[in-house]
């Protein structure tokens, strides 16, 4: 058991999620196989909605991303438990606490790719002017741009970790106040797949793991030179002293990789794409939240003008 653990603690694990028929609690690290495993136990547990990721209004650039929003995922979330609750699960024996791993330095770059490459919807618009472009004419230069990203989350750490994204892998887990029965790392061969064994053999179950997400094409070992990966071991020095990651040689300089023209065509028109499903998103919710704000005024007025009686009913107080 943990020793000297913080009494907010339950606040901290704001993104948990819980299984309550299969009694597993998992706390998704973004960028570590959290779209494989929030898919995966909500399978397991059977509140996978297939029709409500037809149609939720929230920006979402594929159908996989919407494994994210708890109508589909149909998993409670933590935050939203009782006190009590949450430390009964924390604690609790009877209970699976359950999380994933990945190297920072390959987890680094692969919420770059999403946030600032592809420009995901959702991204404060201060990261991005912080990681423009770096341009060779008119193309983008990929390790050139992701050495400036590098620069710029050494130099204004507060600015990012406000994206989970980009938060520590300890930040999230706090490792040393929860004990977890099961930490799969996914530099591990196996060991996302005994994780989904454990789960599968306590629900009597026989779901598979389906990979979610996949990047660009363009891997990490094409962007880190030996100074771009001193500075973002330097940003997650936490995790590699809690964790024990390995740490790996870099080349002093890596190949040139300027986008072709094509690519850079392809990679405008994501952006732009992007943009529209982010507005296209907003205007949904407006409307959606208009016509909820219309109906409830109208039910309340209607509830006043109802009889004596029934002018007690806690329905009243929701404007």
């Amino acid at each position: 058991m943990a020793h000297n653990r913080q009494p907010n603690l339950p606040d901290l694990l704001n993104y948990a999620l819980v299984a309550p028929r299969t009694k597993v609690l998992y706390v998704p690290v973004t960028k570590v196989a959290c779209s494989t495993l929030k898919l995966f136990l909500a399978q397991v547990e059977g509140s996978w909605n297939e029709d409500a990721a037809r149609r939720v209004i929230s920006a979402n650039v594929s159908q996989e991303q919407t494994v994210h929003n708890y109508l589909v995922h149909g998993l409670q979330r933590f935050h939203a438990l009782s006190r009590r609750r949450q430390w009964e699960i924390i604690d609790s024996p009877d209970w699976l606490r359950v999380a994933a791993l990945r190297d920072p330095l390959r987890r680094a770059y692969s919420s770059w790719e999403n946030r600032v490459l592809l420009r995901a919807p959702g991204t404060d618009p201060d990261v991005l002017a912080r990681c423009s472009d770096v341009l060779v004419d008119g193309r983008l230069d990929v390790p050139a741009t992701f050495a400036r990203f590098a620069s710029a989350l050494r130099d204004d750490p507060e600015l990012f970790m406000r994206d989970d994204h980009f938060r520590p892998q300890f930040n999230t887990l706090y490792v040393d106040q929860v004990d977890y029965d099961v930490i799969a790392r996914l530099d591990q061969p196996g060991d996302l797949q005994r994780l989904a064994d454990r789960i599968n053999d306590r629900a009597g179950t026989s779901v598979g793991l389906q990979r979610l997400n996949s990047g660009i094409g363009i891997g990490p070992e094409q962007v880190y030179d030996s100074a771009v990966a001193t500075i973002i071991e330097g940003v997650y020095e936490r995790d590699y002293a809690w964790f024990a990651f390995e740490r790996h040689d870099h080349p002093e300089r890596v190949p040139t990789l300027v986008l072709d023209p094509l690519q850079q065509a392809l990679l405008r028109d994501l952006r732009a794409a992007t943009e529209r499903i982010s507005a296209l998103s907003t205007a949904a919710f407006g409307r959606v939240g208009f016509r909820y704000g219309v109906g409830q005024m109208l039910k309340s007025v209607w509830w006043r003008l109802s009889p004596r009686r029934r002018r007690l009913d806690p329905r009243l107080a929701q404007w």
